[in-house]
């Protein structure tokens, strides 16, 4: 997808890089932390589609409890408002963990893309300002393209991004079924 989908609305860095990487390519609307993200999406998208990416935090915004769960993963969890046409895509731990755990899976040595394999490392690479436009990520993301979990999120947004409205619940548990 080359138009840019303002209604995308991831809380990091790193998830930015992720969607814009594999799904939007003209571009997201990043906010810094979950409930920015939430705000933004009560705010500003009230009456309109949304899709929320944010890191399963130890302190989850208030909004997420007004939200319905409807399919997950080992590290995905995707949540539908009853009211509103908004989505939340929670990554759990976080996006550094899932990444990891993700080209861990494909065999995939991040050293190789100069990015540290240590967790903590790699966290501190993946928080910097910089990391959205990354090219080291934007390579590792398109090496782990087609890996399980990270099939499933591209897959989800993309789904979400072509039917806005009109996404089905059915569908989208479909997805997850990925296995």
């Amino acid at each position: 997808m080359n138009q840019r989908a303002d209604f995308i609305i991831p809380e990091c860095y790193i998830d930015t890089n992720l969607v814009e990487t594999l799904v939007c390519t003209g571009g997201c609307n990043h906010q810094k932390g979950c409930n920015q993200v939430a705000k933004v999406m009560q705010e500003k998208f009230a009456d309109r589609f949304a899709v929320g990416i944010i890191d399963a935090d130890k302190r989850r915004p208030g909004y997420l409890n007004e939200f319905n769960e409807i399919a997950s993963s080992e590290h995905i969890k995707l949540f539908r408002h009853p009211a509103r046409s908004h989505f939340i895509i929670l990554v759990h731990p976080a996006a550094d963990g899932f990444i990891l755990s993700c080209a861990e899976v494909a065999n995939v040595n991040v050293a190789d893309y100069g990015l540290s394999p240590k967790l903590k490392e790699f966290t501190a690479q993946t928080k910097n300002v910089m990391s959205n436009k990354d090219p080291r990520f934007k390579r590792l993301f398109k090496s782990i393209e087609n890996v399980g979990e990270i099939r499933l999120i591209k897959s989800v947004i993309a789904y979400l991004v072509y039917t806005t409205y009109k996404a089905s619940n059915d569908v989208l548990k479909q997805y997850f079924n990925y296995e």
